[in-house]
């Protein structure tokens, strides 16, 4: 009886080890479909292949542990674990993914840094010291965040200041100069515009910042445009050295890229930082630098560029140039070709390509005196790095610091494209294998100096070539009627026709 009852457990035991392996391999593999199919990033087709993948693993699994040799059984579970470990890996890869997609996608809400300063030599060490300080802030600009600041100070601070209104920037700087003023409370962003102002240069950097107050504000969340088959992208970026992405700031790199999936065209217009235009501002002649548009949030940055070229724009990525940097070094760097051979600071660049680390691209990129072009070059220099990246990101380059990549990517970018706008463009590209044509062009214009909305007093401006605005004008319009006239094409070249 003992002899019989050993021998039932040996053969119960031995069932187990056949149909635990494979049931483990079928669910290993089971799992990556399932989360595959969450993430929506994949089309059908690639969902059915794992799963045929999956139960031909599971029946390998199973050949190899009925096999009454020990060799097939080993080799049985071998095969398991090496399944499982590539689902595991697989999973974390595919979350990582999707946790930075989410994380930048769908962005609602930017912020305004608002700083009290004082001079360097100043007595006045802590926000504590300014109570009952008297605080020079600007009567009219930016009214909207100086306010909120100001009830922040007063209701989360705790702390009661004097206020002494300002006409401009340049009255509110001589205001501390002069001591009118203990202190200042601005919009850190107007901090830059001092540099550009002649006889204000080293002001921003005589001061000591006391206080940072941070305020929220709402922008237009991206809609679902998955049935158009254009889409206007407003790519902005900065290269000052702030490390908050979705904070208000001027914009100093401002590409539409106008974007047809139907016929996998790209086209790349750069508008230069300083062309004069009217901001977006609801303010009659608000006649400003575009850069400065950013100050005032992305949605007066995408309505000034809407209207100076009489497009919709859907949606926006806004890329920090410096954290950007560190994208590029995890790329393994990238090619860019450079339409001059000239230098940058420590960096030497042949025309041609050039292979760039992540500090020699933002070189590339921020260098203007360098070319008798000034901005007009700048500014096609970083639309040669953007192309750059991404023909170096759709490389199978890639995925040698796949994860290094993402987290560079989620520090340095945010968009208000919707999670699911992206996962289709994803599953689009991965259903079609489309090969992208790339278009880029630049508006021109002339050297002038001008009274701006931000500074009210004459700065540098580029006075806009209207010629070079129609040409970008009918190349936006023809991205955008591609589809329509092959469709036109094809119903009057059919035979019902």
């Amino acid at each position: 009886m003992k002899q019989k009852s050993e021998k039932k457990q040996g053969k119960s035991g031995g069932t187990l080890r056949r149909y635990a392996l494979p049931a483990v391999t079928l669910a290993a593999t089971l799992a990556l479909c399932g989360y595959l199919a969450t993430t929506r990033l994949v089309p059908s087709r690639f969902l059915w292949a794992v799963l045929a993948v999956s139960l031909l693993l599971s029946g390998a699994v199973l050949g190899l542990c009925r096999m009454p040799s020990r060799v097939g059984r080993i080799a049985g579970a071998v095969l398991t674990v090496a399944v499982a470990a590539v689902c595991l890996l697989a999973g974390v890869y595919l979350w990582r993914t999707v946790h930075t997609v989410k994380s930048i996608s769908g962005t609602a809400v930017e912020r305004t840094r608002v700083g009290v300063y004082v001079p360097e030599e100043s007595p006045l060490q802590s926000p504590e010291d300014l109570t009952e300080m008297t605080v020079g802030i600007l009567g009219a600009l930016d009214r909207a965040n100086t306010d909120a600041a100001l009830e922040q100070l007063e209701t989360e601070e705790g702390i009661s200041v004097s206020v002494s209104e300002y006409d401009g920037l340049t009255a509110l700087a001589e205001g501390l100069q002069q001591g009118e003023t203990d202190a200042i409370l601005l919009n850190e962003a107007y901090l830059a515009l001092y540099e550009e102002t002649s006889g204000y240069e080293e002001f921003a950097a005589s001061l000591r910042e006391i206080l940072t107050l941070q305020i929220e504000h709402e922008v237009t969340t991206g809609q679902d445009l998955l049935d158009d088959p254009v889409i206007n992208l407003l790519i902005s970026g900065s290269d000052t050295r702030g490390d908050i992405v979705d904070q208000r700031g001027r914009s100093d790199v401002n590409i539409i890229a106008s974007i047809n999936t139907q016929t996998h065209q790209v086209l790349l217009v750069s508008t230069p930082r300083d062309y004069f235009v009217p901001l977006d501002v609801g303010v009659e002649d608000a006649y400003d630098k575009l850069t400065h548009a950013g100050i005032y949030g992305m949605d007066v940055l995408r309505g000034t560029l809407e209207n100076l070229y009489g497009i919709e724009i859907d949606y926006y990525f806004r890329l920090n140039f410096v954290g950007f940097v560190q994208v590029i070094d995890a790329l393994g760097g990238v090619d860019v070709y450079s339409d001059y051979t000239f230098d940058s600071g420590e960096y030497h660049y042949e025309q041609g390509i050039n292979t760039l680390d992540g500090a020699a691209a933002l070189a590339f990129v921020r260098n203007r005196y360098a070319f008798a072009e000034g901005d007009r070059q700048r500014g096609e220099n970083q639309m040669a790095v953007v192309e750059a990246v991404l023909q170096k990101a759709m490389s199978p380059a890639i995925l040698a610091n796949y994860l290094s990549i993402l987290d560079s990517v989620q520090s340095c970018v945010d968009t208000n494209v919707p999670y699911d706008v992206l996962s289709a463009l994803v599953r689009q590209q991965l259903e079609e294998g489309a090969i992208w044509t790339v278009e880029s062009c630049s508006v021109n214009g002339s050297d002038a100096t001008s009274t701006t909305y931000s500074m009210n007093q004459e700065l540098y401006v580029m006075i806009p070539d209207e010629e070079t605005v129609q040409a970008a004008q009918e190349k936006l319009a023809a991205i955008g009627n591609t589809v329509d006239s092959q469709i036109q094409s094809a119903e009057e070249t059919s035979p019902a026709a």
